[in-house]
């Protein structure tokens, strides 16, 4: 069993295999993922008529900006949330390898927005701008479905928390869960978890990749900018001051210090650093503690 940094009990890590990509029963997987994606998203208000209708608004896209922000026909510009990229992984461990993780979500959008001529029904998320003043938006297809949760479910991409705790972060967790548990997209040939201990630093060809990674972290460094938690092996996971404020609002608070001798299971970018590789942990979300 896991627990995130907010207490909350998550999917457990299990042991990792790097040969998941096996296909295991491929129809019964693909097939009880979906259904649980389903019941998920038909529980937790994920569909559009499950929306309140005043702030819904019914837009034409004109073009795909990057991999998550689109350029609506009336001008505006607007970034959907919950959509995290993911670097695919090769059959060994290592990740040290030029990595080009947008292609596939990118595709993935276009392809959805072309199905359904470009037509969308929006409404604001919360935050409703992102840091750089952009405007946030979910976004739901013709039939009903909520974009984003699509796309994770696919595979396309992982599922990102906000800023700020959003009703619909359920519905993208239940998307992401479903996608993993088809080996679906991104996961067909992923595990669950790579080990820290598995990652090499070869320089310097080395890109980063969002990543989730699984180890022990043996010491802590905390100052008034940053908290430092080194894991076994090549690792720190950084957590800087900006990012520190998103625990104010969750329980327990989360005390670095007691991290020590714990699993922890970290989701981030994974960057090179001096002689050590360095993930950037952003919301309570991307760091669980494994019982």
């Amino acid at each position: 069993m896991a627990r995130d940094a907010t207490g909350r009990v998550t999917a457990a890590a299990g042991r990792v295999r790097l040969d998941e990509g096996v296909l295991r029963g491929a129809l019964v997987c693909v097939l009880g993922g979906a259904l649980a994606f389903l019941a998920a998203t038909a529980r937790g208000g994920c569909d559009l008529v499950e929306q309140d209708a005043r702030g819904l608004q019914e837009v034409r896209v004109a073009a795909v900006q990057g991999v998550d922000v689109l350029q609506l026909r009336d001008g505006r510009s607007v970034r959907l949330p919950g959509l995290a990229l993911a670097a695919p992984l090769p059959g060994t461990a290592t990740v040290a390898r030029p990595l080009r993780p947008h292609a596939g979500l990118r595709a993935a959008l276009e392809q959805r927005l072309d199905a359904a001529d470009g037509r969308l029904t929006l409404r604001p998320g919360w935050p409703a701008r992102d840091a750089a003043g952009r405007l946030r938006m979910h976004a739901w297809l013709p039939d009903g479905s909520l974009l984003a949760a699509e796309l994770i479910a696919a595979g396309a991409a992982m599922a990102r928390p906000g800023p700020e705790p959003d009703p619909l972060d359920a519905c993208f967790d239940a998307a992401e869960a479903a996608a993993r548990d088809a080996s679906r997209g991104l996961w067909l040939e992923r595990p669950a978890t790579l080990p820290v201990a598995a990652l090499e630093r070869r320089s310097p060809a080395w890109q980063p990749g969002l990543l989730r990674l699984q180890g022990e972290v043996v010491a802590v460094r905390a100052t008034e900018r940053h908290w430092v938690l080194e894991l076994e092996g090549p690792l720190d996971a950084l957590i800087r001051q900006a990012d520190r404020e998103h625990w104010r609002d969750f329980e327990p608070a989360l005390e670095p210090a007691n991290l020590v001798g714990e699993s922890v299971i970290l989701r981030g970018q994974v960057y090179a650093w001096r002689d050590r590789l360095r993930v950037r942990i952003r919301h309570p979300l991307d760091l669980e503690v494994v019982d």
